[in-house]
């Protein structure tokens, strides 16, 4: 039988700044969610006229989905979520080194864009946050 994963086996590590030397990031204790993890290579309808049946050919391009976390709000520190990718402060022009790991030690990493920073404020709960990441070049899962 197959084994089960949980969250506990899961991590999430991102460069706390452009350009930054060592790949650290914000804790995992930050997030309580990540979307799907979504690869796939699209198809073009290759159908010749005067053909009835629907033929495809499909990309050679892997396009990923962007990688949305979300979490507790945290903007006190300097490695918290707001301070490491509210694009709306701080200094975003070059892709970030990003590494997702899933379970058993299997990992997805590549370098990301910031596209969005949401903050959610609600009464009752905990503050929170979600970012969107857009994955740029070579995506390695290993």
């Amino acid at each position: 039988m197959a084994g089960k994963h949980g969250s506990n086996e899961v991590s999430f590590e991102i460069l706390v700044s452009d350009g930054g030397a060592a790949s650290t990031g914000f804790a995992s204790n930050y997030i309580t969610k990540i979307n799907d993890v979504v690869v796939n290579r699209e198809g073009v309808e290759a159908t010749p006229f005067g053909v009835v049946d629907e033929t495809y050919n499909i990309g050679v391009m892997k396009k990923r989905d962007p990688l949305v976390i979300s979490g507790f709000y945290d903007d006190t520190t300097t490695t918290g979520p707001d301070a490491v990718l509210n694009i709306g402060r701080i200094t975003h022009t070059a892709p970030r080194s990003c590494t997702l790991t899933l379970c058993s030690g299997m990992t997805v990493s590549g370098t990301v864009w910031i596209e969005k920073y949401t903050r959610t404020l609600e009464v009752g709960n905990y503050h929170g946050y979600e970012a969107s990441l857009r994955f740029t070049g070579t995506v390695t899962e290993a």
